[in-house]
């Protein structure tokens, strides 16, 4: 009985430090929500759809009718009702003596953690202040620390570096799932905004432990929190691996121990992931093997073809071998394009990234380009003999410029136009063309291997649905991507790649 009241009297506790921690998690967020309204409430959608919620405005009337709910609300502090069994947040704030704001949150991820972050740098850059200036005026209004740290102290993979590069705000929690936090870069700047690190709630606090060490309970809740934690932790580390198998790394495994559920889950998903890879280990092998297979037969169809083309006198029969010598071109031309993409796709070509002129390889290519006699092809970009120098590898760059070109000049009516820029931390092309453009339904097929968007397969269309998959993938192995969009320009389609202008290992 003791052992009851006990548990009773930590969960009464617990619950009133839970809502004013979830109170102190979003007061910071409302604070930035009712300033940006305040001042342009015409942004009232667009912030919607930033934070995933629905944002409204309030009469003050329309509010809780409860003197003391009031009372804190005209303190400045936040009011968070549940509903719909707690799958529904309704979250208030006032934004004046006569409005309210009100937030209707269904699922909490780092959506609104990012949208906070982007939120804070748009108002510091329209402050004019500076970022420590800033950060000392908004911390009071947050419940969690507001930073700047400089990029080499974070830590950063890869992957993480790339995205924050060209403007993503980047989430982040401890593997102990204890702290988390959000990471944006200053722009111009070697340093990061950070949003906290937030320690997750603390259900035993001291406040807590008192009480249970008072009854004799305080084993026991360390007991369970142990088995609880250790379960977690290893369910995490399936989490893990199962998102780095849907990443592309075929190699991702578990460790196994014991016949515990979760043990048993792992070991299951290890029998799984090793089946993935080799069934994709073989579709590689058969793409190699058959492509390379077919360049004995294609190159003695060629050698028979010109010597019966040297033979022959009737022009309708040289007219055919010509038409077959090119199709024998296009195969031959389909071959090099499946091998390039198996060995962009097999895991990780070896690249030997050295520093080059990134903008004089985007010209190299406008002055080897033979796009169809009606359309001319522009460079437009930054002047090669100034221009800052990449850690890249030249001749894969070199190839998924020239993919891009010789797309948009398969569609263009009469103009294609590449843009190359070369900032402080990040390199950019762009090639635009005026033709009929991509449609935005199609934007993320565009890039998948052997997809057309039309059904033509005639010579004027050309391609193979491989050199943008080919692109994509030189500029994943480089830390960047590539998009596509429509040309503000020329009308038609503007394919685009970024990545960092320094590699990382």
């Amino acid at each position: 009985m003791v052992g009851i009241v006990c548990l009773v009297a930590l969960q009464l506790v617990n619950i009133v430090r839970t809502a004013q921690f979830n109170e102190e998690m979003v007061e910071g967020s409302l604070h930035l929500l009712a300033q940006r309204l305040r001042n342009d409430p015409a942004e009232l959608a667009e912030l919607s759809a930033r934070f995933d919620a629905n944002i409204g405005i309030l009469p003050f009337s329309e509010g809780p009718s409860d003197e003391y709910q009031q009372a804190r609300l005209h303190r400045g502090q936040v009011l968070i009702e549940s509903a719909n069994a707690g799958r529904t947040a309704q979250l208030l704030y006032a934004m004046s003596d006569e409005e309210l704001l009100e937030v209707r949150v269904n699922t909490v991820t780092e959506v609104q953690a990012q949208a906070s972050a982007y939120l804070l740098l748009e108002d510091w850059q329209r402050s004019g202040q500076s970022i420590e200036e800033f950060i000392r005026a908004m911390q009071p209004h947050f419940g969690y620390p507001l930073s700047v740290v400089d990029m080499d102290d974070l830590f950063l993979s890869d992957a993480d570096y790339a995205r924050m590069q060209y403007g993503d705000v980047l989430a982040r929690i401890s593997i102990e799932g204890r702290q988390a936090e959000a990471l944006a870069k200053l722009p111009g700047q070697p340093r990061a905004l950070r949003l906290g690190p937030i320690d997750a709630f603390n259900p035993y606090s001291w406040q807590a432990l008192v009480v249970i060490t008072v009854i004799g309970f305080m084993m026991l809740g360390l007991g369970v929190y142990w088995v609880v934690n250790s379960f977690e932790t290893r369910l995490r580390k399936l989490e893990q691996a199962t998102s780095r198998l849907a990443q592309g790394h075929l190699n991702a495994r578990v460790a196994t121990t014991g016949a515990d559920p979760v043990s048993r889950l792992g070991g299951a998903f290890n029998k799984m992931a090793e089946h993935i890879q080799r069934l994709i280990s073989i579709q590689r092998e058969m793409v190699r093997a058959v492509s390379h297979e077919l360049r004995t037969p294609v190159a003695r169809i060629r050698f028979g073809m010109q010597i019966i083309e040297d033979t022959a006198d009737d022009p309708f029969v040289s007219k055919q071998l010509s038409g077959m010598d090119s199709d024998i071109q296009e195969l031959d031309e389909l071959i090099d394009e499946i091998l390039t993409y198996a060995r962009l796709e097999e895991g990780g070509p070896l690249l030997d990234f050295q520093k080059a002129n990134v903008a004089d390889i985007a010209a190299q290519v406008v002055e080897e380009a033979r796009p169809p006699a009606n359309v001319t092809v522009q460079y437009a970009g930054d002047a090669p003999e100034g221009a800052y120098y990449a850690e890249v590898e030249p001749r894969y760059i070199h190839r998924a410029i020239q993919n891009l070109v010789g797309n948009a000049g398969r569609y263009a009516s009469s103009r294609v136009r590449v843009v190359c820029s070369i900032g402080s931390d990040t390199c950019r092309v762009d090639v635009e063309d005026d033709g009929p453009g991509i449609p935005e339904d199609e934007w993320d097929r565009v890039f998948t291997a052997f997809a057309r968007l039309d059904d033509s397969r005639t010579r004027s269309s050309g391609g193979y649905g491989l050199g943008l998959s080919i692109v994509r993938r030189i500029a994943y192995w480089h830390g960047g991507r590539a998009m596509v969009g429509r040309s503000e320009v020329l009308g038609g389609a503007k394919f685009s790649l970024i990545w960092p202008r320094r590699h990382h290992e």
